[in-house]
């Protein structure tokens, strides 16, 4: 069987170039090295050879949604469909808590990414884009509409940012031309890629570590809708405690 492409010849090619390249040619580069090993992991992942393709260093943050001190020493990615009933009973159950001791505490800074399981979800994917577009537009509603759209959950249909755009008074002209533009559903997509590329198929996922601003390191990968208690094991383990 033959083994995936290494990235060391272009890892030497990045190193060799950082002496002369500009710096905009370097973040060029390093974006390119980025996407190579990010669907590298996807490929050995779908070819069940996932021991081909080690899981990065560190977890970006990338285009996600946050909350909280960006200088907390611990941050916590969720990985979430709002399709989902696991991360419905996440958000209900777990998350004002979490939010209250974790977030708004300063302890964490937490991040919000897409996986939207859009084969057994049909309206994941959109309901995803209309909450981004909330943000967009304004982040003190974005907990309300992000609740609203659990709660309506597997009913979501197209009609269903409309309504939630009224009821939460967003500017619905913004609002759909954000929902209809690509910048958005481009961002969802490529935060599901990243997911898959970290090997995970299922919602919700978190992944807890030491925050670096940007990513995190030294992480623990846990899964399922999670209590305070389980919480509290994670941030206690990822702080060395």
């Amino acid at each position: 069987m033959k083994k995936l492409l290494s990235l060391a010849i272009v890892g030497a090619f990045l190193t060799g170039c950082t002496a002369t390249s500009s710096n905009k040619e370097i973040d060029e580069l390093k974006l390119r090295l980025t996407e190579l090993e990010t669907n590298q992991r996807i490929i050995a992942t779908n070819a069940n050879m996932s021991g081909l393709a080690a899981m990065p260093a560190e977890i970006q943050f990338g285009d996600g949604i946050a909350l909280g001190n960006p200088n907390a020493p611990i941050a916590m990615i969720e990985f979430t469909d709002l399709q989902c009933p696991y991360c419905a009973k996440f958000q209900e159950e777990t998350f004002p808590e979490f939010k209250k001791q974790y977030i708004d505490s300063g302890k964490v800074y937490y991040v919000a990414k897409e996986l939207p399981l859009s084969s057994i979800h049909p309206q994941a994917t959109n309901a995803a884009i209309a909450l981004r577009c909330t943000a967009e537009q304004s982040m003190e509603k974005y907990e309300p509409v992000k609740n609203e759209l659990f709660s309506v959950g597997r009913n979501l249909t197209e009609n269903s940012y409309k309504e939630v755009a009224t009821k939460f008074k967003l500017d619905t002209e913004q609002f759909f031309t954000c929902m209809a533009s690509d910048y958005q559903r481009n961002e969802v997509a490529s935060s599901y890629k990243y997911a898959m590329s970290l090997g995970l198929r299922s919602t919700p996922s978190f992944i807890f570590g030491k925050n670096t601003g940007e990513s995190i390191t030294d992480y623990k990968v846990v899964k399922g809708s999670l209590t305070l208690e389980e919480i509290d094991k994670a941030t206690s383990i990822v702080s060395g405690q």
